[in-house]
């Protein structure tokens, strides 16, 4: 951010470092009630505050990275424990609200020219729009993942191979037989079969 002093972005990250436990707490307890969730999330809301505090002074690129990685570990987490994504959606966009209150208050202290607080906002904005961006594309990757190996699993069991003797097998085939199943059919029986 070219036109803001670092030392005038310091005390917006330390307000919102000092908050962070009791915002990530209250956040919690009404995500607890709304929705019955018994997984704790605390671990990951404290983190995405800490990236937003320093994202403030970082450079947007590191900033970017730093959030990415979050997404990514807070997306195996959802589809881990078959959360939603709107879970992780929500929280985003409640933060982004709680900080940019933050940010608002600072240029009442006569610290920031019109310019510097639009800069500031909008560098914040990026990264907000960028998690919600990171944390969707890491869902659908993770979930997909998760539905093609599901899918695999229920395919593999679908082909039993039932080895009766060293050299007799059966292949009981309950259902139809298309060209997806008869090729994990003969992958099945030729991994059965030992080497002569």
């Amino acid at each position: 951010m070219h036109h803001i002093q670092q030392e005038n972005l310091h005390p917006i990250r330390a307000t919102i470092l000092q908050q962070k436990e009791e915002r990530a707490e209250n956040k919690r307890k009404e995500l607890a009630e709304a929705h019955s969730i018994y997984i704790d999330l605390t671990t990951f809301r404290i983190d995405l505050l800490t990236i937003y505090a320093d994202s403030i002074l970082m450079e947007k690129d590191l900033a970017i990275d730093t959030i990415k990685q979050w997404a990514e570990n807070m997306a195996s987490l959802l589809v881990d424990h078959g959360l939603s994504l709107n879970l992780a959606l929500e929280e985003i966009s409640y933060y982004r609200d709680v900080i940019g209150e933050i940010i608002k208050k600072e240029p009442k202290n006569g610290l920031f020219s019109l310019d510097a607080f639009y800069e500031v906002i909008s560098h914040f904005n990026t990264i907000v729009d960028d998690a919600i961006q990171s944390i969707s594309k890491s869902y659908v990757k993770d979930y997909t993942e998760r539905i093609n190996y599901a899918q695999y699993a229920i395919a593999e069991l679908s082909v039993p191979v039932v080895r009766v003797t060293e050299e007799i097998g059966i292949l009981p085939l309950v259902g139809d037989l298309d060209t997806k199943r008869a090729q994990l059919l003969m992958e099945n029986a030729l991994e059965q079969r030992e080497p002569v």
